[in-house]
């Protein structure tokens, strides 16, 4: 009887662990292209390795003087000379909260958008605070896991001008967080759909 209630807990156990195995495998690689390469940093500068990692994950960067996106990774490697990142597309990129310390020393990042960015969670809203010197726009659309506990971390973000949040399903009190945000940021226009 010992035997098959153990079995039993044993084989639950395992259907469990296997069910786990293989979301974190994604969730892994995942962390792994996000991860943070301070000797990649040193080598290039913060804007080139920030690019490298976005451009890895799906995003796309326009330079400062730039009036396009660039989106192909091949033709960054290409690129010589000192660009400054100024804006930030990820629409469905696979970036997450582990590679926003390439943020750091990106200090010409005037606009971030994120759309349907699966992995963009509350962690990552209080890590933009990296850009708070620069950042002046912010777009955050349909970023499943955001809510009201991450949008109020952007009320540290003192030089954002302008914010757009749309299809935040999991945010309980959008009035709330749009008084509060008022609140710590007096001149900022919030578009919320």
């Amino acid at each position: 009887m010992i035997n098959k209630i153990l079995n039993g807990r044993l084989i639950s156990s395992l259907r469990k662990e296997n069910k786990f195995q293989q979301r974190s495998l994604f969730y892994w690689l995942t962390k792994i292209f996000n991860s943070v390469s301070e000797e990649r940093i040193k080598e290039v500068g913060p804007d080139q390795a920030c690019a490298e990692w976005l451009l890895k994950n799906g995003a796309y960067v326009k330079w400062k003087n730039s009036s396009n996106y660039l989106k192909d990774y091949n033709v960054l490697i290409t690129q010589k000379g000192s660009n400054y990142i100024q804006s930030v597309e990820a629409v469905n990129a696979g970036i997450t909260y582990v590679g926003f310390p390439y943020f750091e020393g990106c200090n010409h990042i005037e606009e971030v958008k994120l759309i349907r960015c699966r992995y963009i969670c509350n962690i990552a809203m209080s890590k933009l605070l990296y850009l708070k010197n620069s950042l002046t726009h912010l777009e955050v659309i349909d970023c499943p896991t955001v809510t009201d506990e991450g949008l109020y971390k952007l009320g540290k973000l003192e030089n954002l001008k302008t914010l757009k949040l749309e299809g935040l399903r999991y945010v309980e009190n959008p009035t709330d967080v749009k008084k509060q945000l008022k609140h710590h940021l007096p001149n900022i226009q919030i578009e919320w759909i």
